[in-house]
């Protein structure tokens, strides 16, 4: 097993030379940030994976003053509060610090360093981009030239990671940092036109692109121009990604789980470490079938879902 911050779930899961005691019975309570349907296959995995313990549930429907109100009453009763979201996460964190946290599907960088604490641990909401790249580039094996519209700060350093693993790969990475929604159009149409036009558009897990309307304008603009989108996110397969390498719902819950278990057996959450949830690789057939994109067999084959 890794020693650094990162720790592969599928490691853990692997070992069973001594069988860990069980979990002492203990209320675990579930902060939502919002009733998010994309979740739903972690929470009930979360809920299969600790039988021994009561799960309640606390929907914050995306408001801070919910969490207000909700998180006096859950820091008296609850021994783990699992946190979804940076809503929840953050006010868990703010408001309930003395009780161990365990955050999941957050991904800003800058939640994530707010996150950080001798209570806190967590289970990482993305598959490193050189991971990505290579799932893309299986799927895609023609595109050279692959454009990444991004606007977060933090994700920065994980895109320089990405672009040193692309140069091994014979892969022109173009990144292209936007500062605000207003200049998306323009650097879309600089990316997708013109002699150095890329052949394909990537959307990394950014907060920018939480707004579906800025999604689609991304999505209709490279499919126009021919171009496929390559996703960091599931969802993003049936509005019009050609393939997306995203964590495995379900193993988010397991890996939660993985967590709240240990804690209740007397551990400490900051040294538990983040966990790497399974990554899921999904491909949009029919979006390259009109794009006239020649998918391997091997990619399809290797896929989870094919659209």
């Amino acid at each position: 097993m890794s020693k650094g911050p990162l720790f592969l779930l599928s490691g853990l899961l692997a070992v069973g030379l001594a069988a860990p005691r069980p979990a002492t019975a203990a209320e675990i309570a579930l902060l939502l940030s919002s009733d998010a349907p994309g979740w739903k296959p972690a929470v009930d995995a979360l809920r299969t994976a600790t039988p021994a313990h009561n799960v309640t549930t606390y929907d914050l429907r995306g408001s801070r003053a919910e969490a207000e109100r909700l998180l006096p009453g859950i820091k008296q009763s609850a021994a783990v509060v699992v946190a979804m979201g940076p809503l929840a996460a953050q006010a868990a964190r703010e408001l309930a610090a003395e009780v161990p946290l365990v955050y999941s599907m957050v991904s800003d960088a800058a939640v994530l360093s707010a996150l950080e604490g001798p209570n806190v641990t967590g289970v990482a909401y993305e598959v490193p981009a050189r991971n990505q790249l290579v799932a893309f580039r299986a799927v895609n094996p023609r595109a050279a030239r692959i454009g990444v519209v991004f606007n977060a700060a933090g994700l920065s350093r994980q895109l320089e990671d990405a672009k040193r693993a692309a140069s091994v790969m014979k892969v022109d990475l173009v990144l292209r940092q936007v500062p605000s929604l207003q200049a998306l159009p323009q650097t879309v149409r600089d990316l997708l036109s013109g002699p150095q036009a890329v052949d394909a558009v990537w959307l990394p897990p950014d907060p920018f692109f939480q707004a579906e309307d800025t999604r689609r304008f991304v999505m209709q603009a490279a499919v126009s121009a021919g171009k496929p989108v390559y996703s960091s996110s599931a969802t993003l397969i049936k509005e019009g990604a050609l393939v997306s390498n995203s964590p495995e719902s379900a193993s988010i819950g397991q890996a939660i789980a993985e967590q709240v278990n240990r804690i209740t057996r007397g551990e400490k959450a900051g040294r538990l470490g983040v966990l790497v949830p399974r990554a899921e690789l999904m491909i949009n057939k029919k979006i390259a079938d009109q794009l006239r994109v020649s998918i391997p067999e091997e990619a399809l084959k290797a896929a989870q879902r094919v659209f």
